[in-house]
């Protein structure tokens, strides 16, 4: 029964961390989707340097203009320098990009159509690298100011077709040339940002000229950020957006950016400010709403296999510390028994010697034996009465009877040696 609980919960785990791996696959796929939030990586390079990109969002009422752009372009360098950054002259530390909406009239050799026109200003198209199906981008440095981009959209309404380069479309009666037609973003989120409408880019400058009065209203820059939010505070700083919103592009997907969602979540649903974002931003907020989905649906799906985990843990640590005290008590045992055996060692060397001590005591009081008596040992050459004796007796009587011969032998000798002439 222990074994089928344990294959059991075994199987839930295994699948609901299958399931989370899913769901942050998903958010890195999220993450990554929108090009128009990759700028710090697209101008970083395979620079080592921490690079920040940086949108900031004007009210109606208090949209920008060029030379606000021009002013603030001027500080960026100083304030580098300030942060330990030593711009280069044949580097460049940033880039930056400014934009403006409205809606335009435009027509075309088959046909004419209402377009969102975007005035762009700077490396726009580094920011928002749209693909190219034919021609070639705007850019700041162009002489000519008369050159405009078209969208798939409208470049088929207006004129059937993509390879448009060199062609001319009409506003206000003036003429345009087509640079280029661009595939615009075919993401989920953009299909939901956007209002659906085609959309033509023309420079800044061209759009006020044609809409008097048309502020930038979009701004955007990429560049090194040495310590956290310095890039963030400095653009806040700098443009005084006291009502308007700065955005942190590099990090807004993090755990912590997405958190701030959860806990501002009423607040961020009302702005009273009158900001009307771009299509771009707008995406991302959408984008940015599931990615918080998927981070809440990660963390009810974390919280099983948490739970046993921490049970787990706390059965291991159990089961540790009970090894640890009964290997405790089997080293303590061990040590216990080492001291008892040299204990017993020393104390049977101790009654060795005492053993050896009263022996050699015990032999030291034996008395000597007289060596007339030790009648084992019979001298090679003793007399012929004494051979003739030993064969016949035993031991014992052999000691009664050779005693007294032995005397009567040895007073013979005597009375010889005093009488050698055998005189009585």
């Amino acid at each position: 029964m222990k074994n089928k609980k344990r294959i059991l919960l075994f199987a839930i785990n295994a699948l609901l961390l299958i399931l989370i791996v899913v769901c942050l696959l998903k958010i890195n796929s999220y993450s990554s989707m929108l090009l128009s939030q990759q700028a710090s990586g697209y101008w970083a390079g395979d620079s080592e340097e921490r690079f920040s990109q940086v949108s900031c969002f004007f009210p109606v009422n208090m949209l920008t203009n060029p030379d606000s752009i021009k002013a603030f372009r001027k500080t960026i360098d100083s304030k580098l320098i300030e942060a330990g950054i030593e711009p280069k002259e044949d580097e460049e530390y940033w880039t930056d990009c400014y934009s403006a909406t409205d809606s335009l009239t435009v027509k075309g050799d088959r046909n004419s159509s209402e377009a969102t026109v975007i005035g762009v200003g700077g490396d726009f198209f580094l920011f928002h690298p749209y693909e190219l199906l034919s021609g070639s981008y705007l850019s700041e440095d162009d002489l000519m100011k008369d050159r405009v981009i078209l969208d798939y959209e409208l470049a088929w309404k207006l004129f059937g077709g993509e390879q448009l380069a060199g062609m001319t479309v009409t506003i206000d009666n003036k003429p345009y040339y087509v640079a280029g037609v661009v595939r615009r973003e075919t993401d989920k989120f953009s299909d939901k940002a956007f209002s659906g409408e085609p959309v033509m880019f023309i420079p800044y400058e061209t759009l006020s000229s044609l809409k008097e009065g048309t502020g930038i209203n979009a701004y955007e820059i990429a560049m090194p950020d040495p310590i956290s939010n310095f890039a963030k505070t400095f653009v806040n700083e700098s443009f005084k957006t006291a009502n308007g919103v700065v955005v942190e592009n590099s990090t807004r997907y993090s755990f912590l950016s997405i958190f701030k969602i959860f806990k501002d979540f009423g607040d961020r649903s009302i702005y009273n400010s009158g900001i009307i974002y771009s299509y771009w931003e707008n995406a991302a907020r959408v984008s940015e709403v599931y990615v918080a989905r998927l981070y809440l649906f990660v963390l009810l799906l974390v919280l099983f296999p948490l739970i046993c985990l921490i049970v787990l843990i706390v059965r291991l640590t159990k089961h540790l510390i009970m090894k640890a005290k009964i290997l405790k008590f089997q080293v303590t045992d061990a040590w216990d028994d080492r001291y008892a055996r040299e204990a017993t060692w020393k104390e049977r060397r101790a009654q060795k010697r005492i053993s050896k001590n009263l022996q050699k005591h015990e032999r030291n009081q034996k008395p000597k034996e007289n060596p007339i008596r030790n009648l084992k040992k019979i001298p090679k050459k003793a007399p012929a009465k004494v051979q003739k004796v030993l064969p016949d007796k035993t031991a014992n009587s052999l000691e009664k009877e050779i005693v007294p011969d032995i005397e009567s032998i040895v007073r013979e000798i005597m009375e010889e040696m005093h009488n050698p002439d055998n005189k009585p």
